[in-house]
């Protein structure tokens, strides 16, 4: 794409030019969102030679036959958003708020609850969305967690104990890397690298505890800090270069966990 002559999959140019994921852009393609030269394309592995092609569109938008500046922007999610880029019965997205904002092309690394809130990181770079997103790369995130009601110190620091070493529900292993309360009026603050559905609330669910407030301060090296929520910003270019370098080139698979007993409070 970046040369004359070069060939690469119809997938791999909507996933680089449009800035979304490797699974996105087959299911844009698959669902006749993406053109060629004016005309609908359904084979997301048809392959394509850089310069033969006029118009690449996505969704009726034009996209770029240049490669992209590769940028990415903090986002403070505010609780009541959905990460989706459209949905038939929300019209509250993320995709929308990016499309009134003018970041067309772009996605996000790493899904928030509709209840939840805090950091997210969007980019045109398909490749560092994919990177962020699968859990094989183990990057860590950061959250801030209130619950309906708080356990005595010794009891906190067992349950925390117990999600590090892991847990199964529904099938699922859960694990986070780390946990400890901290604050005043006192919330969990943990890290984790997976992000299975409902993962954190599922976890907490475990021993009789119901989140009521859930806020992502971190991903990677790059935090919240005071962005206001609902507020976008570009990282600066050494924030960039951090986030790209803090992510494993070799990702490995996490271990797994043994079914373990609900324990008695």
């Amino acid at each position: 794409m970046d040369e004359p002559g070069r060939e690469a999959k119809l997938l791999q140019w909507v996933q680089r030019q449009g800035g979304v994921s490797r699974r996105k852009a087959q299911e844009l393609i698959e669902a006749g969102e993406v053109s060629i030269d004016g005309e609908s394309v359904r084979d997301p592995f048809l392959v394509l030679t850089s310069g033969a092609i006029e118009r690449l569109s996505l969704r009726g938008h034009p996209l770029s036959l240049e490669a992209p500046e590769p940028r990415v922007y903090r986002y403070h999610k505010p609780a009541g958003v959905l990460c989706s880029h459209d949905d038939p019965h929300y019209g509250n997205t993320v995709g929308r708020i990016l499309r009134a904002e003018g970041f067309i092309g772009y996605n996000w690394g790493g899904r928030l609850d509709q209840d939840a809130e805090g950091l997210i990181l969007l980019t045109n770079d398909g490749g560092l969305v994919h990177r962020l997103s699968h859990p094989r790369y183990q990057v860590e995130k950061t959250y801030r967690v209130s619950v309906d009601r708080l356990p005595r110190k010794p009891v906190m620091d067992r349950i925390l104990s117990e999600m590090q070493g892991g847990i199964v529900d529904q099938g699922d292993a859960l694990r986070i890397l780390s946990g400890r309360v901290e604050g005043r009026p006192p919330y969990v603050r943990l890290a984790l690298t997976e992000g299975k559905k409902h993962e954190i609330k599922r976890l907490f669910a475990h021993f009789d505890l119901a989140v009521v407030r859930l806020t992502r301060v971190q991903i990677g090296p790059i935090g919240l800090g005071r962005l206001a929520p609902g507020s976008i910003e570009r990282l600066p270019e050494a924030d960039e270069e951090r986030l790209r370098r803090s992510i494993p080139a070799n990702p490995s698979a996490p271990r797994p966990i043994e079914p373990a007993k609900k324990p008695l409070l």
